[in-house]
């Protein structure tokens, strides 16, 4: 029987999913390419044609991740109210992070850097950097159109207060998936909302 695109794509999204599984229980070092094709139900041979090897394999999971955040970024900085389009795209994201098993496993995973190669760590680095920034730059567009629209003072740098935004939040999220917050931290991201809020909008005639 020939094989479509359709199947092709559910079948390297199966071999993620397990690759994901494996990594996450037994750890990078102590995964198996075997074991995780068994677990599909696929030869290592549709392994290989799918994924160069076990780096590879690591490395797409973490670029998919990074893509989906992209693209949830484009679709919540579309809004005409700046303020309310962060305070809106990073309680979603904050909360889904919470929520998401996928997220906690290969924050688990890239977590022991000691057991990645090098090269795989500098790939995975640089990645998530390139992620950050290019969130970053959306939300300084924010500020700046914050600033034109009068929502948001003037003498605030928009490069700055997205550095201080962005940062925040994504350290908060590793806290919380390392397990040191509150599974009801989510619930008080409005709080901290608020202070930005009064922060940013600080002198400005309401």
């Amino acid at each position: 029987m020939r094989r479509t695109k359709a199947d092709a794509m559910k079948t390297r999204a199966k071999i993620m999913e397990s690759a994901l599984d494996v990594f996450s229980e037994k750890g990078f070092s102590g995964a198996s390419l075997t074991e995780i094709s068994s677990r599909v139900g696929v030869t290592k041979g549709a392994l290989y044609w799918h994924f160069r090897n076990k780096d590879d394999l690591l490395l797409q999971l973490v670029e998919e991740l990074c893509r989906r955040g992209e693209e949830d970024v484009k679709n919540a900085f579309r809004s005409d109210n700046p303020a309310e389009m962060m305070r809106s795209y990073y309680k979603e994201a904050f909360e889904h992070v919470a929520a998401d098993s996928r997220h906690k496993k290969i924050y688990k995973i890239i977590q022991k850097q000691d057991e990645l190669p090098e090269e795989i760590q500098k790939s995975i680095r640089q990645t998530m950097k390139n992620y950050i920034e290019s969130e970053k730059a959306m939300v300084e567009e924010a500020f700046r159109k914050g600033q034109e629209r009068g929502s948001i003072r003037k003498d605030i740098s928009p490069a700055a207060a997205a550095e201080v935004v962005s940062s925040t939040f994504h350290g908060l999220g590793v806290l919380h998936m390392s397990g040191i917050l509150s599974k009801e931290f989510p619930q008080y991201i409005n709080i901290l909302f608020d202070a930005f809020d009064k922060e940013f909008r600080a002198g400005l005639k309401r």
